[in-house]
């Protein structure tokens, strides 16, 4: 488990790094523009004292960006090693969990509560919100999961196209979860850029996973051709 941990931290201080990288050369200018047009009505005039605070905050941002790689790189390691045997055999495992990873953290969260586009106000506390937030991710837990399972049962019995179609029952579930749930916020900027703004941050979330994902395969690959993650060095750990 140490090997996979280290793997997975790895994976994520690199896919961190470039995520950050994004958030400073993308995700940032398109927050301060939209910014400005939801406080100046698109007039861009500021001093240098307000672009060194633009500056300040996205590095701030980028930093925050390897932090949250790290982090998830850490979880993802962790969740490989336990829940690996019950993941779809082949290369595609580290994928996979990617996938779910990427469904319970932010997809699922973000089917009521949407990523906030500048100028929005949330229309509930951090009261409500943050344990919805942790609710919402153990529900994209569930989904992913039930995903998973549904699809190595049913492919192994009825057939990989059955697996498939048994697979997207949860997903759809949870989509229309997105179509039912009430709005939580409110004002901003028009639906056409909030929609072009939250396909972003849903790109760059992508992204991170799924280039966790690649490293840590690399990773581990190269840890077990060393043998540390073979059933007889697993087996000899525990000894």
């Amino acid at each position: 488990m140490i090997d996979r941990l280290r793997s997975g931290v790895a994976a994520g201080a690199i896919a961190g790094l470039a995520y950050g990288l994004f958030t400073w050369l993308v995700v940032s200018p398109v927050v301060r523009h939209l910014e400005h047009l939801a406080s100046h009505g698109g007039d861009h005039g500021h001093d240098a004292a307000h672009t060194v605070g633009e500056t300040t905050t996205a590095v701030v941002s980028a930093g925050g960006g390897v932090l949250w790689g790290i982090l998830l790189g850490a979880a993802f390691g962790v969740a490989y090693h336990l829940f690996e045997p019950g993941l779809p055999s082949g290369t595609l495992r580290p994928y996979v969990l990617a996938g779910a990873g990427f469904l319970a953290v932010s997809v699922s969260p973000w089917t009521v509560l949407p990523p906030a586009t500048p100028g929005m106000e949330p229309l509930y506390g951090s009261t409500l919100r943050v344990p919805l937030y942790l609710g919402l991710v153990v529900v994209g837990g569930i989904v992913a999961a039930t995903s998973i399972f549904g699809y190595t049962r049913m492919s192994r019995t009825r057939g990989r196209g059955v697996g498939v179609f048994v697979a997207l029952l949860p997903l759809v579930a949870l989509g229309l979860l997105s179509i039912i749930a009430p709005p939580t916020l409110t004002g901003g900027a028009s639906a056409g850029l909030s929609a072009a703004f939250r396909w972003l941050v849903g790109f760059s979330q992508a992204g991170l996973w799924g280039l966790i994902a690649v490293v840590f395969r690399r990773f581990d690959r190269r840890v077990d051709r060393r043998g540390t993650n073979s059933p007889t060095a697993t087996a000899r750990g525990t000894d």
